[in-house]
């Protein structure tokens, strides 16, 4: 029996926000802590960052459509009221998904609100139990997740390597890669994807970082004639909106709509951004965009002469290794200083050891904003190593 002054004390309990705390902090020793930048009065690359007027170089604007309305016809309805399967499916949805077909070369598409709510939705719907994967190993974090989400198989290979463990005829057998990759701007190997499909296996390819920079407005893809299985087309970067589209057979789109859990569940895109995505759609296919698109390509050449690059870049994106994380972040604040927004990217985003300034190069950048970038890498950068 326990004495009568005996008082059970219980232990502090431990809260989330503590335990998160703890976590911050070691995140802030290692140089990881993210917050988004604060930029206000933005028109086009140029705007305020933490008070500062800067241009930017890490958007991924890369024709200048971002700012640019495009239409006029922006009115109602403005929401989709629900899942398209319920009350969701308008006009607006539908005549973008057959624009979006049409230019992409496909029979079908299906529009969805972003990117990775496309990839964690249409990966596991599409992947059986005994498929086989291969999925490069820089895939973006939308087409990991989705992976993970699948019965499928996976094996992880190097980047920019071809499949070599392929369906022991139970599956299929699929190569999961992007076009272009966000962080390195390079390619994927585009003779070994040719053979792949040849062979009569199955591709899907995220096109997010080279849709719209390639004649009529298409792809990597299309501009090499290669037609993935599933081809996909998140539309924040060249084309400059939201939303993301999958395109693919009829017989594949119907089955997404179907069974995508992420389309199923969701209510659908704003019915005005359709509108607008339908607009830019048609932009990609006019002489401006042509216009721009070489304007592009004439920036990245000076860019590539200015830092002494071996070669011009294959895509807008240009990596500049730096290596240490507490580096890349004062190289970084030392760019806003002179007026140049360079996002920092570091680990997990890129592998360890490999932090970097991850420059974006824009059509509607000018010769100007071009030299006046190369000025400050040259005096806060040593040498550039590109990935």
């Amino acid at each position: 029996m326990l004495a009568p002054d005996f008082r059970f004390v219980m232990p502090p309990r431990r809260s989330l926000d503590d335990r998160l705390q703890a976590r911050l902090r070691e995140l802030a020793d290692l140089g990881l802590t993210r917050t988004p930048p604060t930029v206000a009065a933005r028109h086009g690359l140029h705007y305020s960052l933490n008070g500062r007027p800067v241009v930017s170089f890490c958007s991924n604007d890369y024709l200048g459509l971002a700012d640019e309305a495009l239409s006029a016809d922006m009115g109602p309805p403005f929401g989709a009221a629900a899942s398209r399967l319920v009350c969701g499916d308008l006009p607006d949805h539908r005549s973008a998904e057959t624009a979006f077909a049409q230019l992409a070369g496909y029979p079908d598409a299906v529009l969805f609100p972003s990117g990775f709510q496309l990839n964690v939705g249409v990966l596991p719907c599409l992947l059986d139990e005994g498929d086989r994967v291969h999925s490069d190993a820089l895939n973006h974090a939308s087409l990991i997740d989705g992976l993970r989400l699948s019965r499928a198989t996976i094996t992880v290979g190097p980047h920019g390597s071809a499949p070599t463990i392929l369906s022991d005829g139970q599956g299929l057998s699929w190569w999961i890669c992007e076009s272009i990759y966000s962080m390195d701007g390079d390619a994927v190997p585009i003779a070994s994807l040719a053979q792949h499909l040849a062979a009569g296996h199955c591709a899907y390819v995220d096109e997010s970082h080279s849709f719209g920079l390639f004649d009529g407005g298409r792809g990597l893809m299309a501009h090499h004639d290669i037609h993935p299985t599933v081809l996909v087309v998140p539309l924040g970067k060249a084309v400059g909106c939201a939303g993301a589209f999958v395109a693919a057979s009829t017989t594949v789109c119907s089955w997404i709509r179907s069974k995508s859990r992420s389309f199923v569940f969701s209510t659908g895109i704003a019915p005005p951004i359709a509108r607008r995505i339908h607009s830019a759609l048609d932009f990609l296919q006019t002489e401006e965009a042509d216009r721009r698109r070489t304007n592009l390509r004439q920036n990245l050449a000076l860019l590539a002469a200015r830092l002494r690059l071996p070669s011009i870049p294959y895509s807008p994106i240009i990596p500049v290794i730096i290596g240490s994380n507490a580096s890349t972040l004062a190289i970084a604040a030392a760019l806003a200083n002179d007026g140049f927004h360079v996002q920092p990217i570091r680990p997990p985003t890129v592998p360890d050891g490999t932090a970097r300034l991850r420059i974006t190069v824009s059509a509607a950048h000018t010769p100007d904003d071009i030299e006046g970038l190369a000025d400050s890498l040259h005096r806060h950068v040593s040498t550039f190593t590109p990935s």
